[in-house]
């Protein structure tokens, strides 16, 4: 502990004495980075760290990594100011100018790190995991154990040496007195009372014997059970050990992995949704890989298509479990505001057939006026169910619409199975129809309802939702939710795509998707004490978090007598790993300044190693 405390400290001074450029009033100054002081404004270029927390105010075809794996880098645009930038980020390309706004103790990390020693003094009993808690136990037994046992030797040897009139060690050279005087005399009877032959008194020789062993054992203990503990440990940890990949900082965190109940996952790289890939649409039969071809409006057609699909996605919702990814991919991709378009429809009916394959309709009313009394009807379900209700189909490369005979609909249909092999993707199919109402349907309507048109309708395409996932991630997930750890999510997303999140990766079921398992950060952090250790067991998913509220959720996990593991790849992670009981860092671009606060580094960012540090090891 000597040696490592003196290379941490060497680290840190070393990292004071690098010098950077800093624009200070109005002139460029080179300083040590452990002088920068607030209103600094602080030129970085490629491999410097932040040496404070600032504000990035211009920059250069920059690159930023905070510790995460290169799938999880921080790229900025050009164009993009006001980005703020934490102590100990890395610029990995290009240069920048950051304005200092953070300086010493006010640094976000160091005043996280006093929370979690807060935390610890606070709650003594807390900072100690459940095997620390042990080992201190039965030191403190066997302290009192080797005490007392001591003290009964000291009694007896004391009885027998002063009080037993007949000689207890051999029949020649008995003192008189019954009394030996000096502790070299009583020495040596010891010694050749341990030497006396068994064959002599077997009985006696056997009780004490058994005493000899006891006396043994327990001293040994005490004064070995440090290294007994050590050596229980490495064996424990050998299961880890055996893949390279793994890099263990702190060798009892191989035992506490055996006894955690609760695993807390930060957003690494592997739960970053690439809205590009979740989804794929066909339109007519031509898949369409490139969106841009909707967003520049050059053909008219393509124009009403990408508005008429668009419309029936955002107004025709019947609450499906992945209308959420649905509506976030449409708002990601194609920029456009759910808000807005239900402004500019009225919604005359909604009709909902065959519940269980989502076929639902709906028929609007378009706010903006339009030549005539136009009606717009949407389907959207199970594409062979939406199929059969149209009659043509929108031919995205002529621009035009054809009609839909048998030998296309079976085209069609061949089309859909091939697409809905794997058990893994979700399709929904698209239709639409432009109606005229008259004034006699109009008297109808007042008097039966509106009817939505089931036939005659154009086939708009389809849309099939792929899960974001690995089946690694989603094994890997099962297999400790099946072990008895319950898992929860803790991500700077917002509510709808973090219950997306949950819900593809496994770690929200939909019959849990219930009142409480999904909050906001903000609304646990106002919540009062004993209100937040009551609901934290009950929360799944924890949406909006800074890195204070991950902290403050690990800690009311473990006052609530969990056993807390928790994983993240930021330098922001590290005060809630360092909190946690298990602490797991993915990625090595950070390995070094993360292995003072965490208990084991999965080099390779391998998400299933998990289970070697949790599942194994029991």
């Amino acid at each position: 502990m000597f040696f490592k405390a003196r290379w941490i400290s060497k680290r840190r001074l070393s990292r004071k004495k690098k010098v950077i450029t800093v624009l200070r009033h109005q002139q460029l100054v080179q300083i040590p980075s452990s002088e920068v002081v607030v209103g600094d404004i602080v030129l970085l270029e490629s491999g410097d760290h932040v040496p404070a927390d600032g504000i990035l105010i211009q920059g250069n075809s920059y690159k930023f990594d905070d510790g995460s794996t290169s799938h999880h880098d921080l790229v900025l645009p050009r164009e993009q100011l006001h980005h703020v930038l934490f102590n100990r980020t890395k610029l990995v390309e290009g240069s920048c100018q950051l304005l200092v706004t953070a300086v010493g103790e006010n640094k976000e990390r160091i005043k996280l790190m006093k929370c979690v020693t807060s935390f610890q003094n606070n709650g003594h009993d807390q900072c100690y995991s459940k095997i620390q808690k042990s080992i201190d136990e039965m030191s403190s037994f066997l302290d009192k154990l080797s005490l007392s046992l001591s003290l009964i030797i000291l009694v007896v040897e004391v009885f027998r040496c002063f009080l037993w009139n007949k000689s207890w060690c051999c029949d020649k050279d008995r003192d008189p007195k019954g009394v030996k005087n000096s502790m070299e005399e009583i020495m040596n009877e010891a010694t050749k009372y341990m030497r006396r032959k068994r064959g002599e008194n077997y009985g006696t020789n056997k009780v004490n014997g058994f005493v000899a062993m006891v006396c043994i054992l327990v001293f040994s203990l005490k004064d070995g059970l440090s290294l007994g503990m050590f050596i229980v440990l490495l064996y424990a940890s050998k299961d880890v050990k055996k893949n390279d990949q793994i890099i263990v900082h702190n060798l009892p965190s191989c035992a506490n992995g055996a006894l955690v109940t609760t695993l807390c996952l930060s957003k690494t790289s592997h739960f970053v949704v690439n809205h590009s890939t979740l989804v794929d649409l066909w339109i007519g039969f031509e898949k369409i890989n490139d969106l841009s071809v909707f967003s520049g409006g050059a053909r008219d057609f393509t124009e009403e298509v990408r508005n008429t699909l668009l419309e029936g996605i955002f107004m025709n919702i019947i609450g499906h479990v992945d209308e959420d990814a649905l509506l976030i991919w449409a708002e990601k991709l194609f920029g456009e505001n759910i808000e807005q378009i239900h402004g500019s429809c009225s919604i005359l009916n909604l009709e909902n057939y065959y519940p269980n394959k989502g076929l639902c309709g709906v028929l609007l009313k378009r706010n903006k006026k339009e030549i005539g009394e136009f009606l717009h009807v949407h389907w959207k379900g199970e594409p062979k169910l939406v199929l059969s209700m149209c009659s043509n189909y929108y031919d995205i490369n002529n621009g035009t619409m054809q009609t839909l005979d048998e030998e296309k609909r079976e085209l069609f249909n061949r089309k859909i199975a091939s697409i809905i092999v794997s058990n893994e993707v979700h399709c929904f199919g698209f239709a639409y129809k432009q109606v005229i109402r008259s004034s006699l349907e109009e008297e109808e309507e007042k008097e039966n309802g509106t009817i939505i048109a089931k036939d005659g309708l154009s086939f708009l395409g389809i849309v099939v939702l792929k899960n974001p996932y690995s089946s690694e991630l989603r094994r890997t997930i099962e297999v400790c939710r099946k072990s008895g750890i319950e898992i929860k999510l803790m991500v700077d997303d917002d509510l709808n795509t973090s219950r997306l999140m949950a819900i593809n990766s496994g770690i929200l079921r939909i019959e849990e998707d219930l009142q409480g398992s999904i909050i906001e950060a903000i609304e646990f952090r106002r919540s009062p004490k004993e209100a937040q250790i009551n609901m934290c067991h009950k929360i799944k998913v924890m949406a909006n978090c800074s890195p204070a509220d991950k902290l403050l959720l690990v800690n009311c996990l473990k006052k609530r007598g969990g056993h807390v593991a928790a994983t993240g790849s930021s330098i922001r992670d590290l005060p809630s790993l360092k909190e946690a009981d298990v602490g797991i860092f993915f990625g090595e671009n950070c390995a070094d300044l993360a292995k003072e606060d965490v208990d084991i580094t999965i080099v390779d960012s391998n998400f299933g190693k998990i289970l070697a540090i949790l599942i194994l090891a029991k």
